[in-house]
């Protein structure tokens, strides 16, 4: 029964560490295309959003969808460092997407990616998504999620838990 206790309190501990709302509509085919469309990024780390959505579209072929796309990209003008530019390269990728006849889309916004001031330096990451159907614009299932992770671990790879627990709540059939 010692022994117990200490791990009971460490898995409080730990699942305090993260957060993890969603919603979903409907079960979703995965033998469609899927589109990771461009992610904005609202957080000061360059490039948080294009990182966020290279893991997602991994993950995505891990949960088995079979044919995930991405938007094609404009590497000039991805590098501008212009407020606005995330909702534009959003904008251009359902756009693309629509022309493709794709019929889903992943959108996302990463709200932080980055680690925090202190002696320790913990990485903090966190995210929202959206499942849309591009044939009525409809949103299928939605979800946001941060987590604070350990002085030792990379933000990327705190990044990459928080996606995957959002990921793995869409239900595909």
């Amino acid at each position: 029964m010692k022994r117990v206790v200490p791990v009971l309190v460490g898995l409080v501990m730990l699942a305090g560490c993260t957060t993890l709302h969603q919603g979903m509509r409907e079960a979703v085919p995965q033998a469609e295309t899927w589109a990771v469309i461009p992610f904005v990024n609202n957080t000061e780390t360059p490039f948080a959003a294009e990182r966020a959505e290279a893991i997602s579209t991994a993950l995505l072929y891990a949960r088995g969808v079979q044919r995930v796309v991405t938007a094609p990209q404009d590497p000039v003008a991805d590098a501008e460092a212009l407020p606005d530019r995330g909702l534009k390269r959003r904008q251009e990728g359902i756009a693309w997407a629509k022309k493709q006849n794709i019929r889903y889309a992943l959108q996302g916004t990463v709200t932080e990616w980055r680690y925090k001031v202190g002696l320790d330096g913990e990485p903090v990451a966190g995210m929202t998504l959206q499942l849309v159907d591009l044939r009525d614009d409809k949103v299928l299932w939605s979800g946001s999620s941060g987590k604070s992770g350990w002085s030792r671990e990379a933000v990327s790879a705190v990044a990459q838990q928080v996606l995957e627990n959002l990921i793995t709540t869409i239900e595909l059939r």
